[in-house]
């Protein structure tokens, strides 16, 4: 009995919306540092997170993972937001412009 109670609690756990709290989340990323390294790196520059580009990436034309990868050209840890459909923009996403910036150049030197 126990077991079949717990089995529908983490049932209807699994089953609850978690939208709310993603959205919510994602306002870490406002005052990083961020460019869409699917252009030409030295043909762009790192911009900070605005009210107004954090607005973009929550909205449906995005999909933002707020994990930090560290597999970038540089190392540096980044968080990741895509644009929906195919050949959209990708935003690399630093803690500090240094980061940024260092990501961007590393990107240049390397041809990418």
């Amino acid at each position: 009995m126990l077991r079949q109670s717990l089995v529908s609690a983490v049932s209807a756990l699994a089953l609850l919306p978690v939208l709310p709290s993603a959205a919510a989340d994602i306002d870490v990323l406002k005052g990083q540092f961020t460019f869409n390294w699917h252009t030409d790196p030295a043909k762009t520059k790192c911009a900070a997170v605005t009210d107004e580009l954090l607005t973009t990436f929550k909205s449906d034309k995005y999909h933002c993972d707020l994990t930090v990868i560290t597999n970038t050209a540089s190392d540096a840890p980044a968080r990741v937001c895509t644009e929906n459909g195919d050949d959209g923009a990708e935003y690399l996403i630093f803690e500090s412009e240094k980061a940024c910036e260092g990501e961007r150049e590393t990107q240049v030197s390397n041809g990418d």
